[in-house]
């Protein structure tokens, strides 16, 4: 036993760790030394902390993430309360279906839109509670959903049991799960009378304002027609002749419109002429016809910058073009010219022979559609003349 004690290493004077040292004394009896004994407990000891240190650790760890899952458990529940708040207060009513539109929830702004109970409707079907009318409108808008062509929201009639149809403007948007597959639906419903008589309002707002600028337009119209009395009417009945053409063309009623507006503007800028040019009733010299010919410029420089629903200033300033390229102010040929301001051309040339003049009697229909016809393809689009003989030919219009 000494020598072997003799054979260690004098650098490691200690233990190893987890072993226990013999040593020798007098008298050949071996037995435990109390100074290995100290590093033998202080090394159990310490491993004895470390592990204890790793359980707490891993206690602590526990503990703390469990705390966080608490606290974001105890978050979760109260965003769920408030938004169970708001889906159950919101004013519009919401409903949450299956892809069979199955309802599984309801807020009581929906059971009072069918005037029942909000537990009521849980498992049942939402055709149910559409009006008959409108399911036809209903599975249309239906079927896009379920392809995932989710569209502006539709009017239709809910079905209270035993009561009246009430209106409302519908919406819907998918539920999708985790992998993207849809799971159901999610449905809102305003009830649109209140939005009814609004638009109704509005659309009286609209129609009195329209008519106050048709009035405006007819008497502007009027003032710069006032001074030559030769000339009183002639735009109205352009307008009247211009817009006949414009709706046997196809034209839509708002653009039929439009072309009535451009009949009743398209010589404004004679108000910016001198009156003796104008009451000519001998041949003008060529700077006379020079200024004469300046008004579509000067009726453009005063409406462009009107924001007019419509090209009114492009017409006005295009309305003495013609088809080959001759007219005036630009020289503008074919489909370079304006469509309304075509229409505008034959239908001046057509009232301007029609009506009196100062300068002699008036050619008549006749002469005047004669001249029209001559001058298709040439002076005139081909298609604004065949509509103008339709509607005078076949359908008897006259000027008022």
């Amino acid at each position: 036993m000494m020598n072997k004690l003799a054979e260690e290493p004098q650098d490691h004077p200690g233990p190893r760790p987890g072993t226990l040292r013999s040593t020798s004394i007098p008298g050949g009896h071996e037995k435990n030394s109390s100074s290995p004994q100290k590093p033998v407990v202080a090394v159990a000891i310490q491993e004895f902390s470390c592990s204890m240190g790793e359980i707490l650790g891993a206690i602590k760890g526990a503990f703390h993430h469990t705390q966080e899952e608490l606290a974001a458990a105890s978050q979760y529940k109260v965003l769920g309360r408030h938004f169970e708040e708001l889906f159950q207060s919101a004013p519009g009513g919401y409903l949450v279906t299956d892809t069979e539109a199955t309802i599984q929830e309801s807020n009581q702004a929906f059971a009072a839109l069918l005037q029942i109970d909000k537990e009521f409707l849980l498992g049942k079907q939402l055709i149910d509670y559409v009006h008959q009318e409108d399911r036809k409108t209903f599975y249309a808008y239906w079927d896009q959903a379920l392809m995932g062509n989710e569209s502006e929201r539709i009017k239709i009639h809910l079905q209270p049991p035993g009561g009246e149809p009430v209106a409302v403007c519908l919406a819907v948007a998918g539920r999708r799960g985790p992998e993207g597959k849809l799971v159901g639906f999610n449905w809102w419903a305003l009830n649109n009378t209140q939005t009814l008589h609004e638009e109704k309002a509005l659309e009286n707002r609209v129609a009195r304002l329209e008519a106050c600028l048709s009035g405006l337009i007819r008497a502007f119209a009027a003032a710069t027609e006032m001074p030559d009395p030769y000339a009183a009417g002639h735009q109205m009945r352009v307008a009247d002749l211009a817009a006949a053409i414009a709706q046997e063309m196809g034209f839509s009623l708002n653009r039929v419109e439009g072309v009535r507006v451009m009949g009743f503007m398209h010589d404004i800028g004679n108000v910016a002429l001198p009156q003796n040019i104008l009451r000519k009733t001998g041949l003008l010299s060529i700077v006379e016809s020079n200024i004469l010919r300046s008004h579509p410029q000067l009726g453009y420089d005063l409406l462009k910058d009107i924001e007019f629903p419509w090209p009114v200033a492009q017409a006005v300033l295009q309305h003495h073009e013609r088809w080959n390229g001759s007219g005036y102010p630009a020289g503008l040929a074919g489909e370079e010219i304006l469509l309304e301001a075509r229409i505008l051309a034959v239908a001046d040339v057509a009232e301007a022979m029609v009506s009196p003049r100062v300068d002699g009697d008036p050619a008549g229909i006749e002469k005047a559609l004669e001249e029209i016809y001559k001058g298709s393809g040439i002076l005139y689009d081909p298609s604004v003349v065949n509509a103008c003989l339709k509607v005078c030919v076949a359908k008897g219009f006259t000027f008022p």
